[in-house]
């Protein structure tokens, strides 16, 4: 049972994500450096010195505590020049996910900044809400650099809001670090094709094709528009045009936007997996939507839709110009690999636990021959 505790206490260390925080703009509790503050202390320890302020929080991809020691080669000036001068700063060194922590108090929203400074959407500063602001330049400068630019940038904003705010420098998650954005990258390639319907929806994937099993044929749709009909506040009604019309609808529920009701050539198909939070995009590389037919008749059509991302906010955002959020990917966390993995490391920690038991339940001799007494014997028979 020991052993157990030990092991569900290293998995447990092992799947937090600690984190660096720079707090600033109100007087905190410091902390040892060398001690890592977990999720409740940290949420504590902010959301007694929040009370009804608008927190900011930027997050910086790939930030390690490191990145704080920076300089720049030239001038020899460090790369937070802009935040070191601030006043009631806090540092802690350790944090145990800030940024789940963070989501905990208080409503939450994103936003994005580009290389220049600009929001893509205007703070509002409601009391009480979180605002997580993320990176959105393409700079492919040298670390140093990158970093100097979001400190001015902070500190542009920070300045802006003076007094009315208060305001974090953490790392951010795994899930929106700098791999999703090469992914969009990579994925706005020219052969995409791109829908928009104003703040209402946004649509692009590469190659859309219908297959049919029975005989074997693939038809290729190459949509001309889109016409999206709001039905109501919760539900949209979308149209591609093409010979045949793809037809679907988008639905709100609990949070979520659902892609429902595929229908092509008077085939419908299947679409449960389908949906992402309205402030996240859905991505899939691949996929595929099994037709609808009966058990007597099962239906022998598959739509595949590949590198598939859409987005309907349904008044998260109302810029027309909106960008994709962050990627709310259609492969869960565990896939077939992973969990092949886990269970082979499971296999060999087992193999490892009784071949040490057995080891520590090796006994020494008690039976020797005494050369002064009797010899042992041992008969030997058939």
């Amino acid at each position: 049972m020991k052993s157990v505790a030990a092991l569900l206490c290293l998995l447990s260390l092992v799947i937090a994500e600690q984190a660096p925080v720079f707090l600033w703009g109100v007087n905190s509790e410091a902390k040892p450096a060398l001690t890592t503050v977990s999720k409740t202390e940290f949420s504590e320890i902010v959301a007694s010195q929040k009370k009804d302020n608008t927190l900011v929080v930027f997050l910086e991809n790939g930030l390690t505590t490191k990145d704080f020691s920076c300089t720049n080669a030239l001038t020899s000036k460090s790369c937070y020049a802009h935040l070191q001068e601030v006043p009631e700063k806090t540092f802690y060194a350790s944090v145990e996910d800030p940024v789940d922590a963070l989501k905990s108090i208080g409503d939450y929203e994103y936003n994005s900044v580009d290389a220049t400074g600009k929001l893509s959407n205007n703070l509002e500063l409601n009391e009480g809400k979180v605002v997580f602001v993320t990176f959105d330049d393409q700079s492919e400068s040298n670390r140093a650099a990158c970093l100097e630019s979001h400190d001015s940038i902070i500190t542009s904003i920070s300045k802006q809001l003076n007094g009315k705010a208060i305001f974090v420098y953490t790392t951010a998650p795994q899930t929106s670090s700098l791999a999703l954005k090469r992914e969009r990258r990579a994925a706005a390639d020219s052969n995409g094709v791109v829908f928009r319907s104003g703040a209402e929806l946004l649509l692009y994937y590469t190659t859309l094709t219908v297959e049919n099993s029975k005989d074997k044929s693939t038809t290729t749709l190459t949509p001309t528009s889109m016409l999206v009909t709001p039905t109501n506040a919760t539900a949209l009604s979308v149209t591609l045009t093409t010979t045949p019309q793809l037809t679907f609808d988008v639905t709100l529920s609990g949070g979520y936007f659902f892609m429902t009701n595929v229908k092509w050539n008077d085939i419908s198909f299947r679409s449960n997996d389908v949906y992402a939070p309205t402030d996240f995009s859905y991505f899939c590389g691949n996929l595929t939507l099994y037709g609808k037919g009966t058990a007597e008749e099962p239906s022998t059509y598959t739509l595949h839709w590949n590198s598939l991302q859409f987005q309907a906010p349904f008044g998260s955002t109302t810029n027309k110009d909106f960008v994709f959020g962050d990627a709310w990917h259609c492969v869960g966390f565990f896939t077939g690999g992973i969990l092949s993995g886990l269970l082979i490391v499971a296999l060999l920690l087992t193999i490892t636990f009784v071949g040490v038991c057995w080891m520590m339940d090796i006994n020494t001799m008690d039976r020797f021959d005494d050369p002064k007494g009797k010899t042992i014997t041992i008969n030997a028979s058939e």
